[in-house]
């Protein structure tokens, strides 16, 4: 396809070195959460069918597997590098090469033919390669100013400060919406239907990490564009939750929100704050 955007080869290099780096730091619950979600996500893409002109042939889904879950990195990067320089964008490569190549690893993983730490380096590789190449596939969001949708992680019994601080954002006149005691699955259809721009979630430990580490995951691979502040007690207790993995801020009381908030709002609009 035409008008695909062609990446440095060193900008997937640099940010498979970033996840391996953010996984190595992981507890194995957070791994299996992480691994689980990107693989079952990605290949949820194959829901609508593929054009036959998308199916990639077995041959190349074997190669790409082989390169996710290689000790070379470089294998996987040398695949992304010539899929794109054949004119392949982020939706064909998503949606046929991706996704098939995910399918294929959750059956593998299934099936025991392949060690739980090699599938978890290939959903990172997997992850990677999607936010390097998220700019292509940003939505359009409304200029909505100072609005953000708020959350509780799914699990997480410590509600009240998320509570309060949505009321209290309110009176400093941001439009929030507020979701508490919510599944992940749940909480996506909320995220999806909206398309919203801003998103805070509220964790209160270590405990949580997991169940905040899918919820991330998954709202980079279906919104791209979304912003994420991470708020609560987890941000003292998790040295790695901003970066190419986790959120694009972090706070640990009311004002510190507030202020993440505007910053990001700033960004999002194009001003300097």
């Amino acid at each position: 396809m035409s008008g695909a955007v062609v990446y440095d080869r060193q900008m997937f290099e640099i940010a498979f070195s970033e996840i391996e780096a953010v996984r190595k730091t992981l507890p194995e619950a957070t791994l299996v959460a992480l691994a689980e979600e990107v693989v079952q996500r990605v290949a949820q893409n194959l829901s609508r069918g593929l054009p036959p002109e998308l199916v990639p042939s077995a041959r190349d889904i074997d190669t790409l597997v082989n390169a996710l879950l290689s000790e070379d990195s470089g294998a996987a990067t040398a695949f992304i590098s010539s899929a794109q320089q054949n004119g392949t964008n982020y939706e064909t490569l998503c949606l046929s090469f991706l996704g098939v190549a995910a399918q294929k690893l959750g059956e593998m993983w299934d099936n025991d033919q392949v060690p739980f730490y090699r599938v978890t380096v290939a959903a990172g590789r997997i992850y990677a390669i999607l936010r390097v190449m998220r700019f292509e596939r940003r939505l359009a969001m409304p200029d909505t100013g100072r609005a953000a949708v708020f959350a509780s992680v799914p699990g997480e019994n410590h509600t009240l400060g998320i509570t309060m601080a949505a009321d209290l954002a309110r009176n400093r006149g941001w439009d929030i919406e507020l979701f508490v005691g919510q599944t992940h699955e749940e909480l996506l259809h909320k995220f999806e239907d909206r398309q919203t721009a801003l998103v805070g979630l509220s964790a209160s430990g270590k405990r949580s990490l997991p169940a905040l580490t899918r919820l991330i995951v998954a709202l980079r691979i279906s919104n791209p564009g979304v912003q994420i502040l991470v708020c609560g007690q987890i941000v003292t207790a998790v040295s790695s939750l901003v970066g190419l993995a986790g959120a694009d801020a972090v706070a640990l009381d009311f004002e510190g929100a507030i202020a993440q908030l505007e910053r990001l709002t700033g960004l999002r609009l194009g001003r300097m704050i």
